[in-house]
């Protein structure tokens, strides 16, 4: 077990996969189910009747009552779109929570599976976005 506190350990963890080579860094590829379809329809519900918007903000920056959802950190697990899945199906209690407020399970709406997944879509692809790969300049 490391010495170092966990915050310093993301940090020097985020450190390292910043400097990673280009050719490390090219997106990641979409895992099935997470489709445009999907995607589109979780946006709707994030921003709709499941009201994740409420707590992680418009732009799913983040607010008082819940975190950002657009880093490459996650809390709680590995941030793959199964384990969205599952978070959000279970929901977060209260006293694993930063903010000490729960998630709900399956939203504020008890969403059905298949919005569950879609929800979980629109996250990933948030969270997972195709960026472009800035080649460096190579000595001469």
């Amino acid at each position: 077990m490391s010495m170092l506190p966990l915050r310093h350990r993301l940090l020097v963890a985020s450190v390292l996969l910043g400097a990673a080579p280009a050719a490390a860094q090219q997106p990641v590829p979409r895992p099935p189910g997470v489709t445009d379809s999907a995607i589109a329809w979780g946006r709707r519900l994030f921003h709709g009747s499941a009201n994740c918007a409420a707590c992680h903000g418009n732009d799913a920056q983040g607010t008082g009552d819940g975190p950002a959802l657009t880093g490459a950190l996650w809390l709680h697990g590995p941030g793959t779109y199964e384990w969205l899945v599952e978070q959000i199906k279970r929901g977060i209690p209260g006293h694993q929570t930063w903010t000490r407020k729960p998630m709900p399970m399956r939203g504020w709406t008890n969403m059905p599976d298949e919005d569950v997944r879609a929800v979980a879509a629109y996250v990933w692809s948030i969270t997972h976005p195709p960026r472009e790969i800035k080649s460096t300049p190579q000595p001469s």
